[in-house]
């Protein structure tokens, strides 16, 4: 039977990360993967609050939207409102399976950061919205949603119900659904939300969307490195999982970057916008899953040479070259006296 506390004094550094000996004491003294307490740390670093960015001019900016921008800004919001009302809870079925203390207040905060962006979501509808709970509420009536929420709710779903003693396949495709949301599944429309801030609307809600999105980055940094682990430490029990699963791991970036693909082609089904085409998201989504990949260890799919969105995109990243008065946003570089940038180690780890 499983314990919310192991009172027998268990070696850690003996333990899997997943499905060892029940947890003992919470300690942080002597760590058999110091990576993912870096990692924690570094979230606690990241630490922001939706209140620190003034929406007062994405409040007049919302109201002179045209209606093709409107359905975009609208629509994105929605997915980006459920796909994280699923993620903390989703981290949460994931964690009932670790036994690496590290790992556990690791993915503690991620699920508890997960939490941040969805409270984002409720403090931009109050304050862009004419109506926020009728926007809550037609989020779930909107056929697209729904069915982008089953395709992704289903992996954890398995995990959630299974009865296997020793569920690796559903431990592993849960991680695959997480690396896959965390890193692809979002940036069509956190390209859209940067889109708007970058042609000078709705300003705040890119600078909020941009510190979820850094968050997301250190989240895929989190399932990148259990990922390294799992493949490359024999004593972890995952070997032949992740050996046998390499098919499935491409099949599932092939479907992901297909959904994205018929989102891209939805946003903008009502209407073009000025220097953005679904065209262009295709190509960036494929751009971004051969990235993820090779940052796995696999190969590219669509060997796509370059980002298409480059230019805009990375200046948007680059807060130094978007000029915005400060009385319209606050800065979304908030600093609580640490660093708060991220640095590529985050996605390496050394056993």
């Amino acid at each position: 039977m499983k314990t919310v506390l192991n009172t027998i004094n268990t070696d850690s550094l003996k333990q899997p990360i997943f499905l060892g000996e029940d947890l003992a004491i919470q300690r942080y003294d002597r760590l058999k993967y110091p990576k993912f307490y870096d990692l924690y740390d570094q979230q606690m670093n990241f630490f922001w609050r939706p209140q620190e960015i003034n929406l007062t001019k994405d409040s007049a900016d919302y109201k002179n939207l045209s209606p093709e921008e409107r359905f975009v800004f609208d629509s994105n919001l929605r997915f980006q409102t459920m796909t994280d009302s699923m993620l903390s809870r989703s981290i949460n079925s994931l964690a009932d399976y670790v036994s690496n203390p590290e790992l556990e207040i690791c993915m503690n905060v991620w699920s508890f950061f997960e939490t941040i962006h969805s409270n984002s979501y409720t403090y931009i509808l109050q304050n862009v919205h004419p109506d926020a709970t009728k926007f809550f509420d037609s989020i779930l009536e909107d056929k697209e949603i729904v069915k982008r929420a089953e395709a992704i709710s289903s992996r954890y779903d398995a995990l959630l119900n299974t009865k296997s003693s020793d569920p690796k396949q559903q431990i592993f495709d849960a991680l695959l659904a997480t690396q896959i949301t965390e890193g692809l599944t979002f940036y069509v429309s956190f390209a859209c939300s940067f889109y708007f801030g970058y042609r000078g609307k709705m300003e705040g809600n890119a600078k909020i969307i941009n510190l979820i999105s850094r968050d997301e980055n250190l989240h895929v940094a989190i399932t990148q490195n259990i990922f390294k682990i799992l493949r490359d430490n024999p004593k972890e029990g995952f070997q032949e999982i992740i050996k046998n699963n390499e098919d499935r791991v491409y099949e599932a970036y092939r479907m992901a970057v297909d959904a994205e693909k018929e989102w891209a082609d939805y946003l903008f089904s009502r209407g073009s916008l000025i220097g953005l085409t679904s065209d262009s998201l295709k190509n960036y989504v494929e751009w971004l899953a051969d990235n993820r990949l090779t940052s796995m260890g696999y190969k590219k799919i669509y060997n796509v040479k370059a980002n298409p969105l480059s230019g805009w995109l990375n200046s948007f990243y680059d807060s130094k070259k978007i000029q915005v008065a400060p009385q319209e946003t606050e800065i979304s570089s908030y600093v609580k006296g640490v660093d708060n940038k991220m640095d590529e180690s985050v996605f390496d780890i050394k056993l």
